[in-house]
């Protein structure tokens, strides 16, 4: 392959997308090595602690998405003991002073501050998806920067975090106009404001993938529904009422009615008989 100019071999290593895959071509021969270092978008790091984010940098210039691993599983058990470790904000900085465009970061068993968030929402203009899971650390004031000024912002998804919520309005801070894809904040434990909820889906002409927390009441989500009919995707964090009740009966006709969605988290006794729907919980 060393006989095609480096145009067409970087164009074949877009259809690379193994992580594992793309170490092996690196491996192959120094031109290989320096073409796939110039081509590498993506980068998964299964301990922060394993190299350094300055390390990372030099080795792939154009990184644009970034998964980091940080506490060893054993900490959702509670075996790991407070302060071990696992801070965000080092990578963070390093990624903002050195001018990397970061579109995309994914963090597990991550310390997330407010204050990292915050440095997140200044130093990556085209920033586009933020998943954390079980993470800790944040509160929601770190949330509303990054719905206020990440303009781009396609996912937001939160997923088993230790969360506080001091304030409860951060959806208040989403623009008026967003290319919102996937929203999930089925981890939080505070009331959300239930006007902002509606008015941030009726701003998302694109999203397709919501999970609420519990706090939010299904005759809320029949307003959300019929004000999103292209969502594929609907998740609530518990199910309370009776199946019976009025208030399921109209959920159940206004979901008949959203032909796009196939799948449902959440409420499986209240789920109506469509043919559309392929999963529910």
């Amino acid at each position: 392959m060393n006989c095609f100019p480096d145009e067409v071999i970087e164009l074949i290593f877009d259809y690379v997308t193994s992580q594992r895959d793309r170490n092996v071509i690196s491996l192959v021969c120094k031109n290989w090595y320096r073409l796939e270092r110039c081509s590498r978008k993506s980068v998964f790091i299964g301990n922060c602690y394993s190299i350094s984010p300055e390390r990372v940098i030099e080795r792939f210039p154009e990184l644009k998405s970034l998964a980091l691993k940080g506490k060893p599983h054993f900490a959702d058990f509670n075996l790991v003991p407070r302060g071990w470790g696992g801070f965000v904000y080092p990578w963070i900085e390093a990624f903002a002073k050195s001018k990397v465009d970061l579109e995309e970061l994914r963090l597990k068993r991550m310390v997330v501050t407010d204050e990292g968030l915050e440095l997140l929402t200044r130093s990556f203009m085209n920033f586009k998806s933020l998943v954390l899971v079980s993470c800790e650390g944040f509160t929601t004031v770190g949330l509303a920067a990054i719905a206020a000024n990440c303009r781009f912002l396609k996912e937001l998804d939160l997923q088993e975090n230790e969360v506080d919520d001091p304030k409860g309005q951060w959806l208040s801070c989403f623009p008026d106009c967003i290319s919102l894809v996937s929203l999930n904040f089925a981890c939080l434990k505070g009331q959300i404001n239930l006007g902002a909820l509606e008015g941030l889906v009726a701003r998302s002409p694109n999203l397709k993938s919501l999970r609420l927390n519990h706090t939010v009441p299904l005759s809320a989500l029949q307003r959300i529904l019929s004000r999103a009919p292209q969502l594929v995707d609907l998740g609530i964090g518990s199910f309370v009422h009776h199946p019976a009740s009025e208030t399921c009966t109209n959920l159940k006709n206004t979901i008949k009615k959203c032909d796009s969605i196939t799948s449902l988290s959440g409420f499986f006794e209240v789920a109506p008989r469509c043919k559309n729907i392929t999963s529910s919980t």
